[in-house]
């Protein structure tokens, strides 16, 4: 009969996209990432109308705000897909959630979808903002637009990067609390200890961290040598800090890559973890 028919797999993904952002705008986390970001690109370009242009030239100026989406971004996906598995296991709700004839791939693609939707839009806040204080400096004729497109488009696979990244360390806890925590804190500190010792101090390419591919964001505006070098004189000790920098092929492929094997990874635990209610 029509009536026991099941929903198809789209429109249980839809619903699974539409709980999901209902989610988000009903914990409030929506609309705090929102202000968060405004504050700081707001601020930035503020500050930036006030000094003026300092004869820098719109593609620099567009690469202040760009160059700090690595950090930022990595913040707002450890909120966005930190507990999107865990919440699923660390309750009763998630546990009557997981018994219904719903196939736990299309859950979770529903719900990654509408954590990368969230990302976008942040993500679009965090250049459009400055991209206002460009055009007012050097007018519509002097963006650099081609080059923002593609600052754009790698900002949004560093985005994907940055959930898969999340959701599959949220698969790992059972609690959702705990989950966020532990997310944000192996996100956000751990690779910056990673780029820190093995990058800046070791003088190695740490090419297998998300931070540092997360640096080709603005390449596409300035482009930036593959490795530098300054070396600074400090208590009469001569000490040099490396600085890397990825190609932008190389950047792009280990964000790929980030993104295709955490969310392979997500989705196997995922199917496969136990659920207790």
């Amino acid at each position: 009969m029509d009536l026991a028919r099941l929903p198809s797999d789209f429109a249980q993904w839809r619903t699974a996209v539409y709980r999901q952002w209902k989610f988000y705008l009903r914990t409030w986390r929506f609309l705090l990432l929102l202000i968060f970001v405004l504050i700081i690109v707001v601020a930035f370009t503020a500050v930036s109308v006030v000094q003026g242009d300092s004869g820098v030239s719109a593609a620099d100026y567009l690469n202040g705000g760009a160059s700090s989406l690595g950090i930022f971004g990595i913040i707002i996906g450890a909120f966005i897909g930190g507990d999107a598995i865990a919440m699923d296991f660390g309750s009763g709700t998630g546990y009557f959630m997981l018994v219904l004839p719903v196939k736990r791939i299309v859950l979770l693609l529903g719900r990654y979808a509408a954590a990368f939707a969230v990302t976008v839009i942040l993500i679009a806040v965090f250049l459009v903002v400055p991209l206002m204080g460009a055009i007012y400096f050097w007018g519509v004729s002097g963006i650099p637009w081609v080059a923002l497109g593609q600052t754009f488009l790698l900002s949004a696979l560093y985005g994907l990067a940055v959930i898969s990244t999340a959701f599959f360390f949220s698969a790992l806890f059972r609690s959702p609390a705990v989950s966020m925590i532990a997310t944000i804190l192996i996100l956000f500190l751990g690779f910056l200890i990673i780029d820190g010792v093995v990058g800046t101090s070791l003088g190695y390419e740490p090419w297998f961290s998300l931070l540092y591919a997360g640096s080709v964001i603005g390449l596409p505006l300035i482009g930036q040598p593959h490795h530098t070098e300054m070396v600074s004189h400090v208590g009469g000790r001569m000490i040099t800090t490396h600085m890397w920098y990825p190609y932008i092929w190389e950047g792009t492929l280990i964000l790929f890559g980030y993104f295709v094997v955490f969310l392979a990874l997500s989705a196997i635990i995922y199917q496969y973890k136990e659920s207790k209610g």
